[in-house]
C-alpha cells in the first residue's frame, strides 16, 4: 500500500504542478482540468492511512517518507501541456497497475481492503477518461 500512497501523492502533485502552470487558449479547461484530477485523492490518501494501517494496528508511513518517495515522480511542467497531461495519465496507469497487483498478490486483504482499492482504480479511471480527452 505504500507504493500506492506514494502513486497517489505524486499524482496530486503533479496535477497542481499542471494547475499552476497552464496557460495559452485552453488556459482555463486545463487550470480546471487540473483541479479536478486533484480532487477527492486526500480522501482515499486518508482512508488507506486509517482503514489499512490503523485498522491493523500497524504504524502508518510518515508524510515525510511519503512526500519523498512521490517527489521522484513529479517533473517540473514543461511548455507543452500536452505532454505534462501525458506524463500525469502515466502516473496514474501506474497507480492503477500497483493496485490490481496488489489485489491479486496480497491473500491478508480484508472485504475493505479490496473495497478501498476499488474505489481507487474507479476514481482513477474516471481521471484517466478525462484525460484521454484532453490528450487527444
Amino acid at each position: 500500500m505504500f507504493e500506492v500512497l506514494c502513486f497517489l501523492l505524486a499524482i496530486q502533485r503533479q496535477a497542481k504542478e499542471i494547475h499552476y502552470h497552464a496557460k495559452g487558449d485552453a488556459f482555463w479547461g486545463d487550470h480546471l482540468l487540473a483541479d479536478r484530477i486533484y480532487e477527492d485523492l486526500d480522501g482515499l490518501i486518508d482512508e488507506i492511512q486509517e482503514n489499512y494501517y490503523l485498522g491493523r494496528e500497524e504504524e502508518a508511513p510518515s508524510q515525510r517518507e511519503l512526500l519523498l518517495n512521490a517527489a521522484n515522480d513529479v517533473k517540473d511542467s514543461s511548455d507543452d501541456i500536452k505532454k505534462d497531461f501525458e506524463y500525469l495519465d502515466i502516473l496514474i496507469a501506474q497507480c492503477i497497475a500497483q493496485i490490481e497487483s496488489i489485489a491479486e498478490d496480497d491473500k491478508n486483504l480484508t472485504a475493505g481492503d479490496n473495497d478501498l482499492l476499488g474505489r481507487i482504480c474507479s476514481d482513477l479511471q474516471k481521471k484517466h477518461g478525462f484525460l484521454v480527452r484532453r490528450i487527444k
